[in-house]
């Protein structure tokens, strides 16, 4: 199935897949615009964080060559080589690292940020 980006009414791009070329007829009642087909999922992603008036992505494969070469797009890159499988482990222990590693909350405590008045 071929990936596209959809841009909806709020302006944001949903990655979606489709097995057939998106039409208004068939596509219409969710986004007001479709771009692609993009080659990978990284291409797409690519083009959702950092594509946006950027004048050297005119094409969807600019989208896919600048996100190969982008240092920000490597965990992605890696992930888009991992069977749903391993892509599920790795997931699940990235959650287990979050949960084990968070500093415990005090009972009663309010968390709140730390401000420090430089003016005084």
């Amino acid at each position: 199935m071929a990936i596209y980006l959809g841009k909806r009414k709020q302006g944001d791009l949903i990655l979606f897949r489709s097995a057939q070329i998106p039409t208004k007829e068939s596509h219409g009642h969710r986004f007001t615009a479709v771009i692609g087909p993009f080659r990978s999922k990284v291409g797409a992603s690519f083009f959702a964080r950092y594509g946006r008036n950027n004048p050297h992505i005119r094409t969807v494969e600019d989208a896919e060559r600048l996100a190969r070469a982008d240092a920000r797009m490597e965990q992605a890159i890696v992930e888009e080589s991992m069977t749903d499988e391993e892509l599920a482990s790795a997931r699940e222990c990235e959650a287990q690292d979050q949960f084990e590693f968070q500093p415990p909350i005090q009972q009663g405590a309010i968390p709140c940020p730390i401000i420090l008045n430089i003016n005084a």
